[in-house]
């Protein structure tokens, strides 16, 4: 292994498919509550990089290992960008993920396909000694009309990666840590710390 960092996430979810994209950069990946509980860190920032940074930082600080902060949502055109900043708490602190598929597939009902249009976006914030940077993925999409396809989690049976014409959740874990924003983000981040961190 070239290194190793340490993401600041309880969701396992996320957590093996950070492990996955950064696997053949020969990255290891650990969770920092591994290591140390950092506590919860509040989604307060009102951009995708502020949260990811204020994990990052939370984490840095906490424990001097080199942090990984993420913060990611979908955005759906036809709700002006909603459930956006707020996709991981949409529909309220208790809903499940089936609860906020739901929710987006009622406010959907009825619009045609071309009127679907989303996309997934990451940020991935990285701090360590030397200092802090900034990474972004995005991966253009649309709803589908019906949850489909058991992989995945969160939104990925209802989003649609349309060179496929399959939802993230049909189309498996691998695919999707090759073309997912996620995937886009982490693997910036990767080529970072090969080229300045782990030199």
């Amino acid at each position: 292994m070239k290194g190793e960092v340490y993401l600041v996430t309880r969701n396992e979810g996320k957590l093996r498919e950070v492990k996955d994209i950064l696997s053949p950069f020969s990255i290891s990946v650990r969770s920092i509550y591994e290591v140390c509980d950092v506590g919860t860190v509040e989604e307060k920032g009102e951009s995708y990089a502020l949260n990811a940074l204020l994990k990052a930082r939370r984490g840095f600080e906490k424990t001097g290992k080199i942090s990984l902060g993420e913060d990611s949502g979908l955005e759906v055109d036809y709700l002006e960008g909603a459930p956006g900043l707020y996709s991981a708490r949409w529909g309220g602190e208790n809903a499940s993920p089936g609860d906020k598929i739901s929710l987006l597939l009622e406010l959907l009902q009825g619009v045609p396909q071309q009127k679907r249009t989303a996309r997934f976006v990451c940020v991935v914030a990285l701090v360590w000694e030397r200092g802090e940077e900034i990474f972004r993925g995005v991966c253009e999409g649309y709803i589908a009309e019906e949850a489909r396809g058991e992989a995945g989690f969160g939104y990925d049976p209802i989003f649609v990666f349309p060179p496929e014409g399959k939802t993230f959740a049909e189309l498996g874990s691998e695919f999707k840590n090759r073309y997912s924003h996620r995937s886009r983000a982490f693997r910036q981040s990767a080529e970072f710390l090969l080229r300045e961190v782990f030199h």
